[in-house]
């Protein structure tokens, strides 16, 4: 009897534990990208105003290609405040090793957006150098995405942002959606990216311009032009170098895509 009642216990305790240990670990991230976030106007206070060169990798240092440094470590940032306690995996592009072996310090996207579609907006001076710009030409910081919960370590644009149909199998992750095609099967691609972007219970961890962070639900609005800074130009030229291939028309509602993670 006293067994039975302690396994009946435990398993009314477990639910609220789990969800427990589950916002403690959001909480964390969102602390993460705070930090990240003082450091790199610390960074950029100590370099004219600018931040980092573009990169597009996950190595932090050692003999690799500098391009594919992460870019946490071109911020020369303690790579522990990359790790988000509640992700599952992210890319294997250009890392330092598998996840399975303590490479988890790659959990968070930069907003690389604009660096392909137009010079002097967002994050980005000149797209084809990757210089950074400096901050205090930001049109609008506040609500222009620094970085992000994510599965790439850059975000381009090209099929990796939620407000926009995803690579592969455009639309088959979103029933909502006017050319949802409901026999198309879900890849590793869009599946894997959804889960890491919203990977804190369904919401995504977001630092800003301007230094400050938020979440976002998956069921929420997700405006392009907080990639490219609110700057008409970028947005154009954005949808422009796609033609249409990821620019579709809303709702983004991915709400039903992820049934069964949490």
């Amino acid at each position: 009897m006293a067994f039975f009642l302690i396994a009946l216990i435990t398993a009314l305790l477990l639910p609220a534990m789990s969800g427990t240990w589950m916002k403690a670990r959001t909480k964390r991230s969102l602390s993460n990208l705070h930090q990240i976030g003082i450091l790199i106007a610390d960074y950029q206070n100590n370099n004219s105003g600018r931040g980092a060169r573009r990169t597009n990798g996950g190595h932090w240092g050692s003999t690799a290609d500098p391009y594919h440094y992460y870019w946490g470590a071109m911020y020369e940032i303690d790579k522990r405040a990359f790790h988000s306690p509640n992700s599952w995996s992210t890319s294997d592009y250009e890392v330092d090793g598998p996840r399975s072996q303590g490479h988890v310090y790659t959990d968070y996207g930069f907003n690389a957006v604009a660096a392909f579609w137009e010079d002097g907006v967002a994050n980005f001076e000149v797209s084809s150098t990757g210089m950074a710009r400096e901050i205090s030409t930001y049109v609008n910081p506040s609500i222009t995405i620094l970085a992000q919960d994510h599965f790439e370590a850059t975000i381009d644009g090209n099929g990796d942002v939620p407000c926009y149909a995803f690579d592969y199998n455009r639309n088959a992750l979103n029933p909502d959606h006017k050319d949802f095609l409901p026999d198309l099967v879900p890849g590793n691609n869009s599946e894997t990216m959804l889960v890491e972007i919203f990977r804190n219970q369904n919401f995504s961890a977001l630092l800003w311009g301007d230094g400050h962070v938020s979440q976002l639900p998956i069921t929420g609005v997700w405006d392009p032009k907080w990639y490219t800074g609110l700057v008409d130009a970028a947005q154009e030229g954005w949808e422009r170098r796609e033609n249409g291939r990821y620019t579709q028309p809303p709702p983004y509602n991915y709400s039903k895509s992820l049934t069964g993670r949490f």
